[in-house]
């Protein structure tokens, strides 16, 4: 279980060992850390999730609307940013790298997958409360970071542009976001105890979307 202060945060990740275990052990994650991967498959996963990421700050903007107070906001807005100005430049670099059209990641036609995932985010973030909407776009923070530390562990990926991959999930700058979004997510846990079961089902299944997500690019 990752490290962490809070309580509330260890109950909900103890909620997902199970899945945890699944994604961890995915061919695909292990192909990009071994440098076994095909590289059609890598470019098919970053236009997936370079799609996805146009309707993840979609979600990021309902949250900030539904923001418990300023600091919360400036928060969400400055994720905002980040999506377009740092995640979508490292997917058109690393397509770049892989002698992929970087241009052509906007063309792309989103998977099945990808629609069920950006659907349960926007369901969650524009139709429910502050409290549903924080819990159901943590996995997307939690589990990348987690990713990055288990596989940047493991040694240096033999393919640069995977290396690449593993280091931004990995470093010091994208563990700030997340934990920004983690202490979001934990306050509002603390406010709804009682409710500590209907997040645990919505961070379980957005954690399941975050498999299905990877397993669809290596099914690809």
């Amino acid at each position: 279980m990752p490290k962490t202060q809070d309580r509330e945060l260890r109950q909900l990740w103890a909620s997902i060992d199970d899945v945890w275990s699944e994604i961890l052990h995915h061919p695909f994650l292990q192909g990009l850390q071994g440098g076994t991967l095909d590289h059609a498959t890598f470019r098919y996963f970053l236009g997936q999730d370079y799609r996805y990421l146009e309707e993840f700050a979609r979600a990021l903007l309902h949250l900030a609307a539904k923001a418990p107070d300023a600091a919360a906001l400036r928060t969400l807005w400055r994720h905002v940013g980040t999506v377009f100005e740092v995640e979508e430049a490292l997917h058109a670099d690393l397509t770049a790298m892989l002698g992929g059209d970087a241009a052509s990641l906007a063309a792309t036609a989103r998977g099945e997958e990808t629609d069920r995932y950006v659907d349960f985010l926007l369901h969650h973030t524009a139709h429910g409360d502050f409290a549903a909407g924080v819990i159901a776009v943590l996995p997307c923070y939690w589990i990348y970071r987690e990713v990055g530390h288990a596989l940047a562990a493991q040694g240096k990926s033999p393919d640069p542009t995977y290396e690449a991959w593993i280091a931004t999930y990995a470093g010091d700058v994208y563990g700030e976001a997340v934990a920004e979004l983690q202490a979001l997510a934990a306050a509002a846990l603390r406010r709804s105890p009682e409710r500590a079961g209907e997040f645990a089902r919505i961070f379980r299944q957005g954690t399941r979307h975050e498999f299905a997500f990877w397993q669809q690019a290596y099914d690809h």
